[in-house]
């Protein structure tokens, strides 16, 4: 429209131009006509395609204004996916962190002991009480064990005591020295299929022992493998065990390292009842024991020994193939359990003279829960070469086979994980060779496990 008017008020001045300007003639009017309605169409048409432009415009903004709106959602959508990641992985984090902890766990006991052992001595011939020994001792153990993967298990414990294989124990004294800390176990045990294990390194018995048996030390744990199962009512296994290292710096030598193979036997089976029957037969071959000197600080530990010549080591005169017989009967006795057990030896190795062991007890109660007891009273008769002594019970005869004599123990847990024990042995020592002389030894023990 703004257009019109300006063709319009410019043909008007034409006109008033044309009536002064005579002079002008027809056909330039009509010429300059046309030139007018031209430049008007002209107009026209810039100004519908400035319309056009300005449409588009407004379109192309408006497009803009959405992208960058879209633009800023997503920033903000992705600073919130952002931080929801990073509390997601933080919580994924803790989850395994977690799920690592229940793979491990610690376990540990201390143990404070009073001790007074009353022993015999030969002086001039007679026998004769010899000073009693009062002692105070601690043991303490500290371990884990893990699983890495479903069936497998590492565990590793450290225990007091030094490098004693019987003896855990620390006797307190030494004007307040540290005291010795060493690797008490350290072991892999793979249960390779349903009731069945390998185990490999410094690792706990892998066999049954029948109720309070003292056959084997309880403290002592063995070096080198074994394979064991359990299905159903039968049990069993074999094992190989290194005990010492012989090294001859002689070329033309010859090295007998030290071992023991053995294996049992056994099986499980209810009898009257409620009542369970437990019963083994086992074996076990010490490799290299006979000539050799596998000894704990020199001590055949009441085994025959010899020396040679000017040698001051020990030599044991005798092989050990030892063939037990074991067993238990568990008797349910209202809610308490009533345990009796027996066990039997003899060293099948040629030339041997003393060559049988036997055991049997009763066991009545288990401290173990809250206000809960034990008690039972133990006979052992070891003769002096039925077994390898560097595996039997270190309290029992002073640590030593050619022993006899009882035991009676009792204890009470005044609260969970809390027991207290007393422990009388009345041995005879020398009961096969040499004089017979009395050994009593009382143990005080206050025991916390975890």
């Amino acid at each position: 429209m703004r257009n019109t008017f300006l063709a319009t008020a410019v043909t008007a001045a034409l006109v008033l131009a044309t009536a002064d300007a005579s002079a002008q003639s027809k056909a330039d009017w009509q010429a300059m006509q046309a030139q007018l309605e031209a430049l008007s169409q002209r107009l026209n048409r810039l100004e519908a395609a400035n319309n056009a432009l300005q449409a588009e415009n407004a379109d192309l903004k408006a497009v803009v204004e959405r992208r960058d709106a879209e633009m800023d959602y997503l920033k903000a959508q992705t600073r919130e996916l952002r931080e929801e990641t990073a509390v997601a992985s933080n919580e994924i984090s803790k989850v395994k962190g977690a799920d690592w902890a229940t793979k491990i766990k610690l376990k540990g006991d201390l143990r404070y002991r009073h001790e007074q052992i009353s022993p015999e001595r030969v002086v001039d011939g007679k026998v004769e009480d010899a000073a009693d020994r009062y002692r105070h001792r601690i043991r303490a153990r500290l371990g884990f064990e893990a699983k890495p993967i479903d069936g497998v298990l590492v565990g590793v414990q450290l225990a007091t005591g030094g490098d004693d294989p019987r003896s855990t124990n620390q006797t307190l004294g030494g004007t307040g020295t540290t005291k010795s800390i060493g690797l008490d176990l350290a072991y892999v045990d793979w249960n390779w299929f349903a009731g069945s294990h390998a185990i490999l390194g410094k690792h706990k018995y892998s066999f049954w022992r029948p109720g309070q048996s003292l056959f084997y030390d309880s403290d002592f744990n063995p070096e080198g493998g074994a394979v064991t199962f359990d299905r159903g009512m039968f049990f069993g296994g074999a094992y190989g065990w290194w005990i010492t290292e012989q090294y001859n710096s002689d070329p033309k030598g010859e090295n007998a390292d030290t071992n023991i193979f053995g294996g049992q036997l056994g099986l499980k089976t209810p009898l009257f009842g409620d009542n369970l029957l437990t019963a083994a037969l086992h074996y076990y071959d010490c490799g290299a024991c006979k000539d050799q000197s596998p000894l704990y600080n020199n001590s055949g530990n009441g085994n025959t020994t010899y020396r040679v010549g000017t040698d001051t080591r020990n030599y044991l005169e005798y092989d050990y193939e030892v063939l037990m017989l074991s067993a238990a009967l568990a008797i349910p006795i209202g809610d308490l359990p009533l345990t009796l057990w027996a066990d039997y030896g003899q060293n099948l190795a040629s030339g041997v003279e003393y060559d049988t062991a036997w055991g049997a007890g009763v066991m009545l109660g288990k401290a173990s829960n809250r206000r809960t007891w034990e008690a039972g009273v133990f006979y052992q008769s070891l003769d002096k070469d039925a077994l390898y002594a560097q595996l039997v019970d270190s309290d029992f005869g002073n640590g030593n086979t050619d022993t006899e004599g009882w035991v009676f123990k009792g204890g009470y847990a005044p609260a969970k994980n809390w027991v207290v024990n007393a422990t009388y042995f009345l041995n005879t020592l020398n009961k096969d060779v040499g004089t017979e002389l009395d050994y009593q030894r009382l143990q005080l023990d206050l025991n916390y496990k975890f």
